[in-house]
Formats: C-alpha cells, sequence, structure tokens
C-alpha cells in the first residue's frame, strides 16, 4: 500500500517537470552579439564574411573603435575581416570561433 502513494507522487513529479522542460524548449533563444577584438583602434571596416561559405556579416565599430560587433553570428564558424586602422594602415585576417567572444 504505501508503494502506490510514492508512484503517484513520482509520476505527478515527472509530469509536471516534462512539461515544464518542453515550454521552455519552445522559448526563442535570444540572439547575442559577438566580438572580435582589434589590434588598434579602426577607422572602418572594409569587408566582414564566413570564411568557409563568402556570406558577408554584418557588423560595425564598438564606441571604443578596438572591436568589431557581430549580429546574429553563427558560433563555430571562421571570419575573414578587412580593416583600415586609425593610423592609417590595413590588416585583412581571418579569426578562427575561440577568438570570437559573445558580448557580455
Amino acid at each position: 500500500m504505501k508503494k502506490l502513494p510514492l508512484l503517484i507522487v513520482f509520476t505527478l513529479y515527472y509530469s509536471l517537470f516534462t512539461v515544464s522542460a518542453q515550454s521552455d524548449n519552445s522559448k526563442p533563444a535570444p540572439k547575442k552579439d559577438y566580438q572580435i577584438y582589434l589590434k588598434q583602434p579602426a577607422k572602418e571596416i572594409r569587408l566582414i564574411w564566413y570564411e568557409k561559405d563568402f556570406k558577408p556579416i554584418q557588423g560595425k565599430l564598438s564606441d571604443d573603435k578596438k572591436s568589431i560587433i557581430i549580429k546574429d553570428y553563427q558560433p563555430g564558424e571562421r571570419v575573414h575581416v578587412k580593416v583600415i586602422y586609425e593610423d592609417g594602415t590595413e590588416d585583412d585576417f581571418i579569426k578562427s570561433p575561440c577568438y570570437i567572444d559573445p558580448v557580455a
């Protein structure tokens, strides 16, 4: 007889947990901005795209001009960047995913 109430409690708990987990999965994940740190302050971003498929990326310079803020970044992808620094020098580089950080 004692096993029946315990079984009912366990079943109710499991049901509530599963419904709760399902409702959390239905919410769309908020999109995060990501950033690429630069060697020095930049004046302009010439080009920025995914290295794998050459798709362009929407990016802008941060307020301090020391990083590039990327919108809708696909985590795990390498990014190719062409930038002009404030001193007039140009740089062309590729950043692997481990150097592309979420914006806090």
